[in-house]
This record gives structure tokens, sequence and C-alpha cells, in this order.
């Protein structure tokens, strides 16, 4: 049987890389994608190596790898320890996993021989197949839970700038910045027509700078003058970028002024 180097390679580091990115996750580890990349190709590597060996040097030489890997893709720390048996733990998972998929789809993996590997397809492209599936379900599952805490949040909204706009807001009770007296509302969701307006009034000299102050420090934005319609009141604004770049479900989070 023809085992192609560049599948065993190509296995071992998608592989690899997602159980180094589980495991991190999953103990919330502080890590750089680069590093995780670095510690695939690390497992990668060993495995290539570990092929050339044969009695106790194998286990010697697999024990090694893992350390390695995972030294190489979070370093040294209190968690070390535990993300090598998290990272064991997932490994053994996702094999059981994998040899679970192949029964369910009748997909021979193994040779009359016992050698394993009878796979016209490289196996990274199941595990990948699988992972994507995953990750969209938890990703339908947790946006139909986000819009479910908000919902009842959410209001319509009529904003007036050179035109007006019908767009969407989140009433959030814990802003109460103001500025001069005007509450202050920030912009979540771009929507058409509003960058142009921001430019030509920055240009103009018409946008201000207001001081925003989070749990992670104080950070200054600009902001220009609106007038928002929402849940029955009208008020003079300022509409605010973000200090950080976000995604919402909502163009608008407004300011406490607006809850009913």
């Amino acid at each position: 049987m023809d085992v192609y180097i560049e599948y065993v390679i190509a296995d071992n580091f998608v592989i690899d890389a997602l159980i180094l990115f589980a495991a991190a996750l999953t103990l919330r580890i502080p890590y750089k994608k680069y590093r995780i990349v670095l510690g695939a190709l690390v497992g990668a590597a060993c495995a290539v190596v570990s092929a050339f060996v044969e009695g106790w040097l194998v286990y010697l030489v697999k024990t090694a790898c893992l350390v390695l890997m995972c030294i190489t893709a979070v370093g040294f720390g209190k968690k070390l320890f535990w993300y090598i048996l998290l990272t064991v733990a997932y490994t053994f998972v996702l094999g059981g996993a994998i040899v679970a998929i192949f029964h369910f789809c009748n997909i021979g993996y193994v040779t009359e021989n016992g050698e394993f590997y009878q796979l016209k397809v490289p196996l990274f492209v199941y595990v990948l197949a699988v992972s994507l599936v995953a990750f969209l379900c938890y990703s339908v599952v947790f946006y139909l839970k986000q819009a479910k805490k908000i919902a009842p949040h959410i209001v319509n909204i009529l904003l007036t700038l050179d035109k007006e706009y019908k767009l969407t807001g989140y009433c959030d009770s814990g802003n109460t910045l103001t500025y001069e007296g005007i509450p202050v509302c920030f912009v979540t969701k771009k929507f058409s027509g509003f960058a142009d307006y921001f430019a030509k009034q920055t240009l103009a000299g018409q946008a201000v700078e207001i001081e925003v102050t989070t749990v992670v420090g104080s950070k200054k934005v600009m902001a220009v003058k609106a007038v928002a319609a929402a849940n029955g009141h009208t008020e003079n604004v300022y509409l605010a970028l973000p200090a950080e770049k976000c995604q919402s479900m909502f163009n608008i989070l407004l300011s406490n002024v607006f809850i009913k």
C-alpha cells in the first residue's frame, strides 16, 4: 500500500492545529494564532520522524512531541500541565469520533493486512468537513441565543442626519454617556450613507471629540449631531463611532433616555 508523505503531514498538521486550538479555548489560555500553527507544524514533523523509529523509541518520540508542541503553542505557564492532559484527551476523543464516523458512513480505512489509511481522500478533509459543520451549528445556536436575549430591547429608530434613515437600535440601560447635556449613541453596524455624511461633517469641523470611559480605560471617539426618534422619544443626540470595531444585529446602541 502506498502512503503519501504529504497526506501524513497535512493530516497531522490540521488535526494537531484543531486540537491545540480547542484545548487553549477550553482552558481559556491566551494564545496567538501563529503559535498554534507552529505547534501543529511541530506535531506534523514529529509524526514523520516517529514513522522511522521502532519499539520503545516510538513512545519516547511521541511523548516528547506532545510536550514540545504544547509548549510551542502556549508556552510555559501554570496551566501547561493541564493543557497537555487536555490535548491528550481531545486526541483520543477525536480519534474515536473519526473511527465512529467511518463506521457510520461505511467508509473503509483499514486494509486486509491491518494497515491503516486505506482512504482515497486525505483524512484531514473529513476532519475539516466535520469541524466546519460543527462550527456552523455552533454559530447558528449562538446567534439564535443572542437574538432571543436582546430581542426585547430592539426598537425601530427614525434617525435624521442629511436625510431620514429607518434603522434598528438597542436600548442600553447602561449607556448614560452625555456630552454637553446631550445623550450619546453609538453606531455599531454601518448603514448606507453614514460614512459619507460623517466624513463631510468631520471635514467641515462639525464633529466633536468625546471621551468614553470603559473597564479597560478611557478613549476618545468622534461624534456628530443627529436627531433620533424611538420608543415615543425624539431627542437631539450625538452619534459616535465605537472605540473598537464591533459586530451587532442592530445599527445603533441607544442611550438610556430612550427606554420606556
